[in-house]
């Protein structure tokens, strides 16, 4: 009888053993554009050139990111603001408001989101007020230790109709490294009928924990391959984020 449970617990032990190997780090969830992790997010992200255009910008970015579930299912809110405090033109300000409210599909390696989105962009001397909602789709599948996927999202009105596709790659890099592609935007203009942004960028993730509160800090450096007069062409980023809290 012995003979026959030393085996048995055996394999039990290399089974949970498997199991723990493969559980994700947080320095693999913050790569995923739709993990339901709590957060507050802010960087800084400086272009120290544009395309034919003389001059610099420089753009301060808060996020707030909130799980919750919704009629027994998880959901993710997330608002995020951009900040103008210095531009080619002389403007400065809040420019533009994105928020989005997605359910979360799939299990284990899956992530799949649906719901829906807008962008809000208030009066300047360029353009009157603009509210512009449409859908958000995502998939993000995690093999091993690389993540890959696709997070759409679509901004559509009378005024203003663009299609932004963030792919999602990443690698983990061990319990506190990750490296990924970052938040790249290709840009689809539905009224310039062209491609207005395709950015070639990477970033690098690292997690530090204070007094049991988990911090991520991230370096992005961004090149826009599309020559859109007055676009930014490098753009170097660096934040943090503090996560309250994170689940499976």
């Amino acid at each position: 009888m012995t003979l026959i449970m030393l085996p048995g617990a055996s394999a039990l032990g290399q089974s949970i053993t498997q199991l723990t190997a493969q559980e994700e780090t947080l320095a693999e969830k913050v790569t995923n554009p739709v993990a339901p992790l709590l957060r507050v997010t802010a960087e800084d992200a400086y272009s120290p050139s544009l395309w034919n255009t003389p001059g610099e910008e420089n753009q301060a970015e808060g996020l707030l990111a909130v799980p919750f579930t919704a009629f027994a299912t998880p959901n993710l809110a997330r608002i995020k603001i951009f900040f103008d405090t210095s531009s080619s033109d002389g403007t400065h300000g809040v420019s533009e408001l994105q928020i989005f409210d997605v359910m979360l599909l799939g299990r284990n390696r899956e992530t799949f989101a649906v719901g829906i989105t807008s962008l809000l962009r208030p009066e300047t001397s360029n353009h009157r007020d603009t509210l512009a909602p449409g859908p958000a789709l995502a998939a993000v599948i995690k093999s091993g230790k690389w993540k890959y996927g696709l997070f759409n999202q679509n901004f559509l009105s009378n005024t203003f109709a663009q299609t932004q596709l963030q792919p999602v790659l990443s690698r983990g890099l061990g319990k506190k490294w990750s490296a990924e592609i970052g938040d790249a935007q290709y840009t689809y203009d539905w009224k310039k009928h062209r491609v207005t942004s395709l950015p070639l960028s990477g970033q690098l993730n690292r997690i530090l924990t204070l007094a049991y509160q988990d911090i991520h800090l991230f370096f992005r450096a961004q090149y826009n391959l599309k020559n859109e007069s007055g676009s930014d062409k490098w753009t170097l980023t660096a934040g943090f984020s503090l996560i309250m809290h994170h689940q499976q």
